[in-house]
Parts: C-alpha cells; structure tokens; sequence
C-alpha cells in the first residue's frame, strides 16, 4: 500500500469527525426524538412512542406556518433587493482597478464582518427614538416606529441588507475574476461595448453564482433568529414570527422537546431540498 498517495485522509479525519459530533448526530437525534410524546415528569425524553403524530401536528400548526408564510414574503423582498445590488455592486467594483477598487471591497465587505448581535443591537437603537434612522424618517414625513409590528420586517430587511449584500458582493467578484481575459479581447475587437460586454459575457457568466447565492439565501431566510429575537427586546415580535424562533420558544419556554424536535426536522428537510435543488442545477 502507498502510504503517501492516501495521505490525504488523515487531513479530512478532523473534518468528518466534528462533521458527524455536530451535525450528524445532532440530526439523528432531532429525527428520533420526534417520534415520542414525553410528558413533562417523565424521566427521558424517549418515552411514549407517537410515530408520525407530532408531524400531523406541524401540518396543522398556524403559528408555524403563520412563520412560514412571513419567511416567504421576506425572501421574496430580500432576494431580489440583494441580487440587484450585489450586481451593481460588484459590476461597479469590477471596473475600478487599483486602490479604489481595493478600498471599495473592504468597505463593502465590512458590515459582514461585524457580529450579528452587535449589528443588530446598533440598527435597532438607530430604529428608536433619538436614532440616526427614527429622525430621518420623522424629517422625511414617513412613518417612524419601524419597531412596530406592522413594520417590523422592513427593519429586518434593513439590517440584513446592510449585513449580507456585501458577503454575495464579493462571491460575485470573485465570479467576475473567473471569466477569462480572451473573452473580452475577442468582444472588443469585434466592437463590444462596455454594456454589451456585461449583457452578453459577464452577466450569463455570473448565473451559477447568482444560483448559488439564491440557495443559501433562500436557506438562511428559513432559519432566520438572530436578528428577530434580539429585535424582540426592542419591541413587540411575536415567537412565532419566524419557524426558528418558534423553534426556540417551543424548546426553552414550553419545554415541549419533542414537537419542537419535530419543527426543526421539518426545516432540516426543507433546507436539504432547496439545496438538492441548487446541486442538481450547478450538475446540470
């Protein structure tokens, strides 16, 4: 046996081992746990087999899909916000060389770099009375309690924008870095524009990052929690207003395991669907 030619598994031992500590396992005992109705004063958790009866229960559950349908509505803002100015961006980056094209990466990967809790924490005191944000829309005539329930989302859809845009700006960089230099010699001889350049070479090949980038917003989106539950001390968001922090309210406030178990399977299945979906499509 060539020791050296498999030298490369004992790199991807730590890898799999502390995939399987947690990921795997957790999962497997989410999966398990779902299946069982364990009463309050019961001694484990795996004790009164119910099969698919917590299941049933998430199907019937208005709170949860009440979650549901407000994951939707955000995704179908955020995402199509997010690609428009991650392009942009990234189009406008893309065509600045030199120190300014530097110094426009960093500033705009920046705000990803600031932890959730802290970004968020800072947006919301600016959502408040007093706020950089409060007072602009108060001197614009709009509606300034953005906290309120009836507005809550749209501050979500602040914040991530701020948070996110840059992270897919720079996958989207890098994409732009890929394409070959010949493609643009062989367009500009021909005569190409600086718009038909981008219509017809660098647009079509950012399509499998945009897809990519689709994929793990539309994931993220379904697990949104940091974000609405620090916003949550701030002003009124209920616990089911997204599935994860239903999740959480389930878990650590009615302390029902084992149908919370079953929720947070249900998203599992859900997120390894869409993301069967952007496999199948970079394969294809």
């Amino acid at each position: 046996m060539n020791v050296g030619r498999y030298s490369y598994i004992f790199f991807l031992i730590p890898f799999f081992a502390l995939f399987m500590m947690f990921i795997i396992v957790p999962v497997v005992y989410t999966f398990r746990l779902s299946f069982f109705n364990a009463p309050p004063s019961a001694a484990s958790l795996f004790t009164n087999y119910v099969g698919f009866s917590q299941y049933l229960r998430v199907l019937g559950d208005g709170v949860f899909w009440g979650g549901y349908e407000n994951m939707l509505y955000f995704t179908l803002l955020w995402l199509p916000l997010m690609l428009v100015l991650s392009i942009l961006i990234a189009l406008f980056l893309d065509s600045r060389r030199g120190k300014i094209g530097t110094l426009g990466k960093v500033v705009v990967f920046l705000p990803y770099g600031v932890p959730t809790v802290i970004g968020t924490l800072m947006w919301g005191y600016m959502f408040t009375p007093g706020g950089v944000v409060h007072d602009l829309l108060v001197f614009l005539g709009l509606p300034s309690n953005i906290l309120a329930p009836q507005y809550i989302l749209y501050a979500m859809l602040l914040i991530i924008v701020w948070e996110w845009t840059g992270y897919n700006t720079v996958i989207l960089l890098a994409g732009l870095g890929s394409i070959p230099a010949t493609l643009y010699e062989a367009a500009k001889i021909d005569g190409a524009t600086s718009w038909q350049l981008t219509r017809f070479i660098k647009l079509p090949m950012l399509r499998r990052y945009l897809v990519f980038i689709s994929v793990l917003t539309i994931i993220g989106d379904q697990l949104l929690f940091n974000e609405p539950f620090i916003l949550s001390n701030l002003s009124s968001v209920s616990f089911g207003f997204t599935p994860n922090l239903y999740v959480y309210h389930l878990t650590y406030f009615l302390e029902e395991f084992n149908y919370s178990s079953a929720v947070a399977f249900v998203l599992i299945l859900v997120s390894l669907v869409v993301a069967i979906l952007g496999i199948r499509y970079f394969r294809g």
